[in-house]
């Protein structure tokens, strides 16, 4: 018994000698490496390539729109001295506000011009309050008017006559306005005989602006009475001042064309002012016949003329 337990008391010894002398083997510290040589530079291994993802499988959400940016007020300046703002000119009249033109529009003082009344018109005039006109339109080209003195006074030296007239308007093509006129004339009173005279013209009218407000007439007529014949002519021109005033001047003449009235002839001149109202109209001339054997006794022989008209 004493002999094992000595045996292993020297077994266990040993095993402890042999663990300690192991142990301290291993505690030796690691050589150092030997040093590279001078000229050569240290060896840097080769850097791999980035990986780069590959695309993704769902597409990218849409960037959101930007804000719109915050409101401000415009800052206003006063203008620049001496600036004005360009005027902007009414349009031109076009179809029938183009045609109703003023009251007078078919004459200059006596002299007619290429303007008919709009459809359906009916008018009246009075010229030195006796001479009395009646009309209506027809068509906006065509009117019928009956000019006459009316049998107010009686005596052996008494006149009456009676026109009956037609004017029809066959061009309007920009400016320039044509019209024929025809018209038969009765006289009574003329020396215990009556008389029927034929007229038949023409008058070419030339508009100064858009609206025809102003411009200028030449007019031709012959005066067919039997075996006399006369040709008067005249000119005459309308200047628009506003819109309630206008210029009036007008030179008419008479020639015979045959020698069965002798040398019967004359000049007349109308200068003249207009009050030209949708409606109505307003003539105040002066006439002044020229190239007489005789001065007249008055230098200007006054002219009223006055017409009322009922529009369609």
């Amino acid at each position: 018994m004493q002999v094992t337990t000595r045996l292993i008391s020297r077994v266990i010894a040993l095993c402890c000698a042999i663990s300690a002398t192991t142990a301290s083997a291993h505690a030796q510290p690691a050589p150092i490496p030997a040093p590279e040589p001078a000229g050569e530079p240290p060896a840097t291994p080769p850097s791999e390539p980035a990986a780069t993802p590959g695309p993704s499988s769902s597409p990218a959400a849409p960037e959101p729109a930007p804000l719109p940016p915050p409101y401000r007020a415009p800052a206003y300046s006063a203008p620049p001295p001496g600036w004005a703002p360009a005027p902007v000119l009414p349009p031109a009249p076009t179809g029938r506000s183009a045609r109703i033109g003023h009251a007078h529009a078919d004459r200059v003082v006596l002299l007619p011009t290429a303007y008919t009344h709009p459809e359906g018109t009916l008018y009246f005039s009075s010229s030195e309050i006796v001479l009395l006109q009646a009309g209506y339109a027809v068509s906006d080209t065509t009117q019928i008017t009956l000019t006459g003195v009316p049998p107010i006074a009686e005596g052996p030296d008494t006149l009456y006559f009676f026109d009956l007239s037609l004017k029809s308007a066959f061009l309007r093509q920009g400016p320039l306005r044509l019209a024929g006129i025809g018209s038969v004339t009765g006289l009574f009173g003329v020396e215990d005989a009556n008389l029927v005279l034929g007229r038949v013209g023409g008058v070419a009218e030339l508009c100064l602006d858009r609206k025809c407000e102003s411009s200028a007439s030449l007019s031709s007529h012959m005066l067919l009475a039997g075996p006399a014949t006369f040709m008067v002519n005249g000119v005459g021109a309308i200047w628009r001042l506003s819109d309630g005033a206008a210029l009036l001047l007008e030179v008419d003449t008479a020639v015979p064309l045959g020698g069965e009235v002798g040398e019967l002839s004359g000049i007349v001149v109308a200068p003249g002012f207009r009050f030209p109202y949708r409606t109505w109209s307003l003539d105040l001339a002066a006439v002044r016949p020229l190239d007489t054997e005789e001065e007249p006794e008055i230098a200007f022989l006054p002219w009223i003329s006055f017409t009322y008209r009922f529009l369609p």
